[in-house]
């Protein structure tokens, strides 16, 4: 395969993970087939199954691509947190918040699909140690950094796992509280 097909390849790959995740945004896991993932990214199902031969390789390649996503906006936050005492968990408070706010029904439908399929967690854990490996270097007091990463990881947890009590004005508060937290000497 020439490197034009290859981009073209993972530009498909990518168009497709993205219409996946859309499609469980917006319907939930129940609704995601390799027919509605074809309608919704605009190739046939054929196109889909030329780059997902079957449905839990196409959820694991989601998966994947969402803990990328996740990890490329981490570092793009960390660049603007570069004054921080702590730039990469400065990052991951700005991503999780944001991520709340705009993904909170992905990371509920993924849950649904994990259930059944454990080691859909791989690539998310994978990208945590690095991100841990990152702040136990940049910190200065990891006990408060690892109380600030639990809160944010219980956070996602609890609206991932629609147990959350908190409103949007709790949450906000809460974000708030952890910049203040990181910042403090």
């Amino acid at each position: 395969m020439n490197s034009r097909n290859a981009r073209s390849t993972r530009g498909s790959k990518s168009e497709i993970l993205d219409a996946a995740l859309d499609l469980i945004r917006r319907e939930g896991a129940a609704r995601l087939t390799i027919d509605a993932v074809a309608e919704a990214a605009g190739f046939s199902k054929g196109g889909v199954l030329y780059n997902f031969p079957t449905k839990d390789v196409l959820i694991t390649g989601m998966v994947e691509h969402l803990a990328g996503q996740f990890e490329e906006a981490v570092a793009a936050a960390r660049a603007s947190n570069l004054s921080s005492d702590c730039p990469t968990l400065s990052a991951m408070i700005d991503v999780t918040e944001g991520w709340l706010r705009e993904r909170r029904d992905v990371a509920q439908a993924i849950l649904a699909i994990k259930v059944n399929q454990p080691e859909l967690s791989e690539p998310f854990v994978a990208v945590k140690k690095r991100l841990k490996s990152a702040i136990e270097a940049e910190t200065k007091d990891i006990g408060r950094d690892l109380a600030i990463w639990a809160s944010l990881e219980g956070l996602h947890f609890s609206e991932a796992h629609c147990v959350s009590l908190l409103s949007e004005q709790d949450r906000l508060a809460v974000f708030a509280d952890l910049r203040q937290r990181l910042a403090a000497h």
